[in-house]
């Protein structure tokens, strides 16, 4: 295998699905390669930059975001031609704007649908997270699109392996994202909820919201006139390992986004052993439709939702989760894991690289391209 020299570049680096797979994805690749992150803005998670592998160099340069002082454009740039990169791998539309000069190849992950494709000519490969993603770029453009799933470190999660669910036992459950409801969709959770309190007459259950953001004052307010506080608990944000460890703890993830390009916590849930239900949008619906212990709703139906629950209820209570389960672990690991999405990426990257035909970015800017 060919050794590359690759840079992972980010305006930011804070908790969020690009950001988390880049972390796995370097700490795979960095065995074999020379693995950099440059992150442009002053801007990311301490605790998440812990969490790389010592082999793996960190590059900030500490931009104000939306600042027009040419000095931290040179200061990447020269960032840039020290490593040397044979792959730059950006994974915002418009980093390559700021990248003025470099033999590298450069492509771009884009991790959702809905993104405007002003920039996308400027890169050597698009790569798209799902067909769902796929779809949506392609709709704006007849650039080369290569589709690579979003892969997790299966092995590092713990499994349930217990899925006896009596009356002396709540069922507990696990939302895991930014808590940001216009995309998110929690409060369509807390609402379902308050359903299969009051029509359908079950009560013994808690819920746990993993994660920060906007919509937590939003959020709080919704579940006491909900009156659900006492079955609700807002975590926060928590380690990486604490997901880890702690995921397979619970019953049930449930995820009840609006819109979303793939559902990295979709795989988590699955990795840990537990059954997922997600709502029928494309990204997260694209892995739930071959996994026997996915389970899909009506996209922001709240009575769809609330019957999905009631029905994995019931599953649980027949002992027929077990089975489910079983059969789901092997299709995640062979399609999802992180091993997998590396391989595909390096295999990416050497292909570029042997590409005599791609132009380096400097003549595409240069062109206008």
């Amino acid at each position: 295998m060919q050794r590359l020299r690759i840079v992972q570049c980010f305006f930011t680096f804070e908790t969020g699905g690009a950001q988390i797979l880049a972390l796995e994805l370097v700490n795979e690749m960095c065995h074999h390669h020379d693995v950099s992150v440059v992150i442009i803005n002053n801007r990311w998670n301490k605790r998440l930059l812990s969490l790389l592998d010592k082999r793996v160099k960190v590059v900030l340069i500490n931009r104000k975001e939306g600042a027009r002082n040419p000095w931290p454009i040179l200061k990447f740039n020269y960032a840039l031609f020290k490593i040397n990169p044979d792959i730059i791998h950006c994974h915002e539309p418009n980093a390559v704007k700021l990248i003025k000069a470099t033999r590298a190849k450069v492509l771009q992950t884009i991790h959702d649908v809905g993104i405007a494709a002003t920039n996308y000519g400027l890169y050597n490969m698009l790569v798209a997270i799902s067909d769902a993603v796929y779809k949506d770029v392609k709709s704006k453009c007849d650039l080369a699109v290569k589709k690579i799933y979003n892969g997790i470190p299966m092995d590092l999660f713990n499994r349930r392996s217990d899925y006896m669910l009596d009356d002396s036992q709540p069922l507990k459950i696990v939302q895991v994202s930014r808590l940001m409801h216009d995309k998110k969709g929690q409060d369509i959770l807390l609402r379902a909820l308050h359903a299969v309190v009051h029509e359908y007459g079950f009560s013994n259950f808690s819920l746990d919201f993993v994660g920060g953001g906007i919509s937590y004052d939003y959020l709080v307010e919704l579940a006491s006139e909900l009156g659900l506080t006492k079955f609700v608990n807002f975590t926060g944000e928590k380690e990486r390992n604490w997901l880890f460890d702690n995921l397979s703890n619970y019953h049930v993830l449930i995820q009840p986004s609006r819109y979303e390009g793939f559902g990295l916590t979709i795989l988590e849930g699955l990795a840990a052993g537990l059954p997922v239900i997600a709502s029928d949008i494309d990204g997260p619906a694209e892995i739930l439709v071959t996994i026997p212990g996915g389970f899909i709703f009506e996209n922001e139906s709240v009575e769809s939702c609330a019957k999905t629950l009631i029905h994995l209820i019931n599953l649980y209570k027949d002992n027929k989760i077990n089975g489910l389960m079983n059969e789901s672990i092997s299709l995640v690991r062979d399609k999802y894991s992180i091993n997998t999405c590396m391989k595909e990426y390096v295999a990416l990257y050497s292909r570029l690289k042997k590409d005599t035909k791609a132009q380096p970015v400097l003549s595409l800017l240069n062109g206008g391209g």
